[in-house]
């Protein structure tokens, strides 16, 4: 009896399994065999679980340059350098050039530009300057109506990581040659042997991946120069690939950045809340960047004195290379000894020619920049730019994103309110590149914190909202610094602030926004940013890791073999208290330097420290005391010649 109840209902199982499956196979072959489908993708269950471990997949929406886009002749044929490596958008920008090929363009045109220099012909020069970059940015170039010039194939990845894992990246093996081994041997161009070394150098959610499976981890790779609304529609697809092959009825996403604007058009146009588990808008463009509408427009600082001699490199070297802050604010000092009106007039000249002749048909004639543009500064610039009649169909696509642009808040409140689980990660207090107008604004060096946090009030750099500031909400909305008003933006009670995270190094905060988002997406504890947010602070501080990540690895792999008891047990102690530190949810970065100095010279003292590091007295003393030195003499110069150069300066003097 017992034998033959079991028999049934394991009977009774596979039945219902079969009935299943199939119910999924069809539900899946649908989207893949409709008319509108573009792609081919495996319909075959592949996770261990079936869907019922209780973890759902995520789909990872990169920002701009984190997909690899191949320039592409008429035939389909990948445009190569000189060297034989692809025109590539994506990894860096050098692969987006013929550098070869720039070098000696610029070379043959030395004699050229002496010329020019020598008989002060500023157009004569540009010209030149000019002609070599136009032929640089060919190949990136896009017709009036939105249309690229050239076609372009994007690697994209219909498959979970665990397949990238195995699977052969396109550039690898392209052209090899660039450097060579100690043998003499050419190596390969990139370091990227598989699909999943290009994306872990993109967005590093291993910590997700080991928790969850490799399996139920995708990257939607889609051309950072391209048309957002194809984009979105396409993602819409790719969900239904993911839900099929991991056996999951839901996915969570994850829009970084460009990414921002994906998320725009498909919480909009696509979305459907049954399907979705969490969204996380992690440093999303949201309401574009004024860095891109700035330099679309032209609109710059270099006619204000006062940014160009005292900010203007402080700022750029703050953003692009801090360890070069001495050299920046000496550079104050010497650039004061070019005169104001020919320093600014030639930068703003030679911007306006280069988007005028070069540049403007990369950013002016791609729907994808224009997603980028500020909704506030979308009409004066598309009016001013695209309105005539050969840019009409991309004015048109333009026109149908900004109408989705301008309510995004809206929309994301809407879907919260009817129970879709949204959460925003937002950078603050730095400033955009000083050359822009609109640099002061609190950003995280790339996008103003207004869109990355879907509406949030934000005091300026380094400033407080101030003592008569008016909370929307109440004051336990505003932060500890007094610096933003979360109570203001779309999802007050579900945005994170991190002070100082710059957008630039969020692929190096692994164990801090982007262990955020990790948490977020496999602990169900965290349901929003304030009384229930696994131990993050709603407000909370960027830290810089990188040298103690250097440091523990380094400890890790050394021969201890002969170091002394007390000096390994100094060693053990800093080592601890660095991953103490790591550890935390609440983010301090003095509290972080102290620890990576304190690791630091400990190994020093014990001399395991890799060769070619600096001396901690070089690190941690002597260059401090020397950035230190040349600012105040940056201050002195600020607060004797304001914002004239020598020269102006003696005149107004005499």
């Amino acid at each position: 009896m017992i034998y033959l109840f079991i028999r049934g209902e394991v009977k009774m199982k596979k039945a219902i399994s079969l009935a299943l499956s199939l119910i999924i196979c069809l539900a899946c072959l649908t989207p893949a065999f409709s008319l509108e489908s573009r792609h081919e993708w495996s319909h075959e269950l592949k996770t261990q679980c079936g869907g019922r471990c209780g973890n759902s997949p995520v789909i990872i929406i990169p920002g701009i340059m984190q997909s690899q886009t191949y320039v592409q002749d008429k035939d389909g044929n990948d445009i190569l350098t000189s060297e034989g490596f692809p025109i590539l958008e994506g990894m860096d920008l050098s692969f987006m050039f013929d550098t070869e090929a720039v070098k000696r363009e610029l070379k043959a045109a030395v004699p050229d530009i002496l010329k020019a220099v020598a008989r002060r012909d500023r157009d004569e020069l540009f010209d030149i300057l000019l002609e070599i970059f136009d032929h640089s940015f060919a190949d990136h170039y896009f017709n009036p109506d939105g249309t690229r010039v050239n076609s372009a194939a994007t690697d994209e990845y219909w498959y979970s990581l665990a397949e990238c894992k195995t699977t052969p990246d396109k550039s690898y093996n392209y052209a090899k040659g660039y450097s060579k081994d100690e043998n003499g041997n050419p190596l390969p161009s990139t370091k990227y042997e598989n699909q999943y070394d290009f994306i872990y150098r993109q967005v590093d959610i291993a910590a997700y991946c080991e928790k969850c499976g490799y399996d139920h981890a995708y990257y939607y790779a889609y051309p950072s120069f391209g048309n957002i609304l194809e984009t979105a529609a396409d993602l819409n697809e790719y969900i239904d690939m993911v839900k099929c092959q991991t056996g999951h009825d839901k996915v969570s996403l994850v829009f970084i950045s460009l990414g921002g604007t994906v998320a725009n058009t498909f919480l909009a146009d696509y979305v459907d809340p049954s399907e979705i588990d969490r969204v996380i808008l992690a440093a999303g463009a949201l309401d574009g960047s004024y860095l891109l509408s700035d330099l679309m427009a032209g609109k710059t600082t270099f006619d204000n004195g006062l940014v160009l001699y005292n900010d203007l490199i402080p700022n750029i070297v703050a953003i692009a290379a801090q360890e070069y802050m001495s050299l920046a604010y000496l550079g104050n000092t010497l650039a004061r000894a070019i005169p104001q009106d020919v320093f600014s007039d030639f930068l703003q000249d030679a911007l306006e020619r280069a988007l005028d002749e070069v540049l403007g048909k990369c950013i002016r004639n791609c729907q994808s920049m224009w997603a980028l543009v500020p909704s506030g500064e979308y009409e004066e610039l598309s009016a001013k730019y695209i309105s005539d009649e050969e840019h009409k169909k991309l004015k048109e696509m333009t026109d149908r994103y900004y109408a989705i642009q301008k309510n995004s808040s809206k929309r994301i409140k809407e879907l919260e309110k009817a129970g879709m689980d949204i959460f925003c990660i937002c950078g603050y207090n730095l400033e955009l590149p000083a050359a822009v107008e609109h640099y002061a604004l609190s950003s995280d060096n790339i996008i103003q914190a207004s869109s990355t946090s879907a509406g949030a009030v934000f005091a300026p750099v380094n400033g407080t909202l101030g003592a008569d500031y008016v909370p929307v909400k109440d004051a336990s909305y505003i932060s500890p610094d007094g610096m933003v008003d979360a109570g203001s933006c779309a999802l007050p009670d579900k945005t994170f602030f991190v002070r100082n995270q710059s957008h630039l190094k969020l692929q190096s905060s692994v164990n801090d926004v982007i262990g955020l988002c990790v948490a977020i997406l496999t602990d169900k504890t965290i349901t929003d940013a304030r009384e229930h947010s696994g131990g993050y602070p709603q407000f909370n501080e960027y830290r810089d890791l990188t040298q103690i990540e250097r440091l523990l690895d380094q400890y890790e792999k050394a021969d201890k073999s002969g170091v002394r008891s007390k000096k390994l047990d100094a060693c053990e102690e800093a080592v601890q208290n660095a991953k103490d530190v790591r550890a935390k949810r609440v983010w301090s970065a003095s509290e972080a330097k102290e620890a990576e100095e304190k690791l630091y010279k400990a190994m020093e003292k014990a001399r395991l420290l890799s060769k070619g590091s600096d001396s901690s007295v070089v690190t941690y003393k002597l260059l401090p005391v020397i950035e230190k030195i040349c600012k105040a003499i940056s201050d002195i110069f600020r607060f004797i010649f304001r914002g004239n150069d020598y020269y102006l300066f003696t005149i107004k003097l005499i």
